[in-house]
């Protein structure tokens, strides 16, 4: 295992294969669709796999060795090696979402990445932010078996729960709300044990701007009820998700380890 990858290399390998995920199954949505020959070389719509694959292409296998490699990000120069990839990727994502996704499957794409994507483009266009990333790095490399065990107990969760239809609909909200609570202080727990304070607040920070998708946005108000109940052993509680996310958790789960 690479334990000592950098969180730049870390969220961008979560972002490809968060992006593999939903365009799989967008793919799965658009039933039996042909893939016709485009003779003009533009990308066809009808397989989003494809098209994923393409745009990121120049992952295997040198570009996955850069980004899992040993050696934590210490520079702007690495930073911006990283960012270009995304970048890249991104524009030729949104050239192909804008021709071939229609509203209803776009916003499933917007719902579901929008924390990660806001996450990169501060990464990768904040100069504070970056100088921020580069002075708490090493926490980063200290807590990356913890943040993985965090992973695992929601990949746990969510595949004992993701069904459950015993719920009413607040209560899902509230199990929703105070899972995303017990990750961000799962993070905030690991990284204060073994990191100065400020180092530990920034890296709950960047878990809630990972975890800020539109599911989330009303959660702040239920915080209070969240940190009464922290207590309560992680195991104890319950995450209503989409079988979508369940999958993204495994990968993710798997990509670390």
């Amino acid at each position: 295992m690479c334990v000592r990858s950098s969180l730049g290399s870390v969220i961008l390998i979560y972002f490809v294969i968060l992006l593999r995920l939903v365009n799989l199954v967008l793919a799965q949505n658009e039933g039996n669709i042909s893939e016709s020959t485009v003779a003009t070389g533009r990308e066809e719509c009808g397989s989003t796999q494809k098209m994923v694959d393409e745009c990121f292409k120049d992952l295997p296998p040198h570009l996955m060795d850069f980004l899992q490699n040993t050696k934590i990000v210490i520079s702007k120069k690495e930073i911006t090696a990283k960012c270009n990839i995304f970048n890249r990727g991104m524009r030729c994502f949104d050239t192909y979402s804008k021709r071939c996704l229609d509203d209803r499957k776009m916003g499933t794409f917007k719902n579901n990445v929008e924390g990660a994507r806001r996450f990169f483009y501060k990464f990768c266009g904040d100069a504070d932010f970056q100088r921020d990333y580069l002075r708490h790095k090493d926490c980063f490399a200290y807590i990356q078996l913890d943040w993985v065990t965090c992973t695992t107990e929601f990949e746990n969760i969510l595949s004992e729960e993701v069904h459950d239809e015993r719920r009413n609909a607040s209560e899902k909200f509230l199990e929703f709300c105070c899972a995303r609570y017990a990750y961000e202080n799962c993070i905030y727990n690991s990284a204060r044990f073994k990191c100065y304070k400020n180092s530990a607040e920034f890296a709950r920070e960047t878990a809630k701007m990972l975890s800020d998708e539109k599911h989330f946005r009303n959660c702040a108000v239920l915080q209070n009820i969240c940190a009464h109940d922290a207590a309560v052993a992680l195991a104890q509680w319950h995450w209503m998700a989409t079988p979508m996310m369940l999958l993204l958790m495994r990968l993710v789960v798997r990509i670390w380890a």
